[in-house]
């Protein structure tokens, strides 16, 4: 399929060009060309599978449902947004001498490897095809975390590959786990990683197995998604990383860990009752929302904060998916998604605020909306979906996983038969009510916390000698996009978008 091989090849040759080109204008013009043709072949991949079903291509190592076609989609938007922002973000940077012009070739090539493994990870037919794709973006990310080279940088950068190749380590100990578990249906032993092939023996694997892999799989895959306890090195990597880099990281690279995980947790739920993938998804859900909720009230950096509202969000998007059912599923899905367009906008007007004020300290920016107008925009708009305000898109999908919440409760967690623990049963423990109001306070903590700080950003007047002014660049188009977006996806999905969250919901609830 032509479209299959141009998701591969766009991103590959992007990265081989921009190794070989010196100019800046060149570099820019590859860049916007290989997202546009990796948008143009999701679209086409979109009408494939919403016609006739999943597809598969080159001898199987290629599986494209609803699902992933979803995240697929949620890559080329983001990623085309980041690649019209880098225009002007990156030139800047070279004009005022933070990075030798020879260095833009080392940035563009890396930021195409980190796509290209994202497609990769996306597509693969084969869990351990898709493990080797997410360790690939943990190298990519590490050099575009570091690449200011400042002290702070090349620590942060550190600390992420440490502590996602510790968490990259324990999701192989369960995909090995996993193929162990297939080698006794299986008769190819070949075929023992391939999604297509364990998911019509999956009730014949043995469920204790599967429950250990899981839980590997879900722990380490969950430090990429930023899930608590697993989430220190996300604050400091987005702190310090570009603008378009954590544009990437907080609105797709979580997204695609986030497949990971479900992709076996859809294996597992054919062998495993429901409540043990859930109850567990659940948990770290809420977990993470809390811990989040609570760091945003007291943030004194815009990055950090942004950092922490990550967390915050893909802990709710993790309770709906955990919660379960088809509000709740489809729930988290739509949050994943609305999350991904808020944050990379957020992270757009942090590094237009950056470059004006120098300064990543809240207390020390303000009038905005007089000195950048346009940022204040996107400031502003992204911040009021991040706490969930109507009428944008956030607040229908949080209304509908704290409506599965409310109505279902979290599922009973079994985890006894597995690794000897106690039983678990958190239904029991607290009440839908309970665990609705806990969920409330959290929403109001971060809500709170997070129009405080970004209100008296946007408001005021600008330090003295400072320009009031914002000349419109290309990099200001995919602000006003994701605003539309942002605001028409509460009242109208395209139908496109709507049937592929459906049949990724009817696909995770097979069971």
């Amino acid at each position: 399929m032509i479209a299959v091989l141009v998701l591969l090849i766009a991103p590959l040759l992007a990265g081989g060009l921009s190794l070989v080109v010196h100019r800046s204008g060149w570099l820019h013009g590859i860049n916007l060309a290989s997202m546009g043709a990796l948008v143009t072949a999701e679209v086409v991949i979109t009408h494939t599978v919403l016609r006739s079903g999943p597809v598969t291509a080159l001898d199987q190592l290629v599986y494209l449902d609803a699902l992933s076609t979803f995240i697929l989609f949620i890559i080329g938007t983001v990623g085309l947004a980041c690649s019209f922002y880098m225009r002007s973000y990156m030139d800047e940077q070279v004009a005022r001498g933070v990075i030798a012009p020879s260095q833009l070739n080392q940035f563009f090539f890396l930021f195409h490897m980190f796509v290209l493994a994202m497609v990769i990870a996306t597509m693969a037919n084969s869990v351990g095809v898709q493990w080797v794709a997410i360790e690939a973006t943990t190298l990519a990310t590490t050099f575009l975390i570091a690449f200011w080279r400042r002290r702070e940088s090349l620590e942060a950068g550190w600390k992420y590959l440490i502590l996602c190749s510790v968490g990259i380590s324990l999701a192989l100990f369960g995909v090995v786990l996993l193929y162990y578990s297939s080698l006794h249906v299986l008769s190819d032993a070949s075929q023992g990683l391939n999604v297509t092939h364990l998911l019509p023996v999956a009730d014949r694997l043995n469920p204790q197995v599967l429950k250990l892999a899981f839980i590997f799989i879900l722990v380490g895959y969950g430090t990429k998604v930023g899930l608590v306890p697993m989430h220190s090195w996300l604050p400091d990597a987005y702190t310090e990383a570009p603008a378009p880099v954590v544009a990437m990281l907080a609105g797709v690279l979580e997204v695609v860990a986030a497949y990971a995980i479900l992709r076996v947790r859809v294996i597992v739920d054919h062998a495993v009752p429901f409540a043990f993938a859930g109850g567990l998804l659940a948990l770290l859900g809420f977990a993470s929302f809390l811990t989040a909720a609570f760091f945003i009230t007291i943030q004194h950096n815009y990055k950090r904060l942004f950092a922490y509202s990550s967390i915050e969000h893909m802990g709710i998007a993790m309770i709906g998916l955990g919660v379960g059912g088809p509000l709740g599923t489809f729930g988290g899905l739509f949050h994943l998604l609305n999350h991904a367009l808020a944050k990379s906008m957020a992270f757009f007007a942090a590094g237009n605020i950056h470059r004006r004020f120098h300064t990543v300290e809240i207390g020390q920016v303000q009038g905005v909306a007089m000195a950048q107008p346009w940022t204040a925009m996107a400031l502003m708009i992204s911040g009021l979906t991040l706490s969930a305000l109507p009428p944008f898109a956030a607040f229908s999908s949080e209304v509908q996983v704290v409506a599965a919440l409310a109505s279902q409760g979290v599922p009973e967690m079994e985890l006894a038969g597995t690794v000897g623990l106690v039983t678990v049963t958190l239904s029991d423990q607290f009440s839908r009510v309970a665990l609705v109001s806990v969920f409330l306070v959290g929403a109001v903590l971060s809500f709170g916390g997070l129009l405080y700080r970004i209100t008296g950003m946007v408001w005021g007047t600008p330090p003295e000698g400072m320009v009031r002014e914002e000349i419109w660049t290309l990099g200001h188009l995919p602000i006003i996009l994701l605003t539309m977006a942002l605001m028409g996806f509460t009242f109208f999905l395209p139908p496109p978008i709507q049937q592929l969250l459906e049949r990724a919901t009817s696909i995770i609830l097979i069971h």
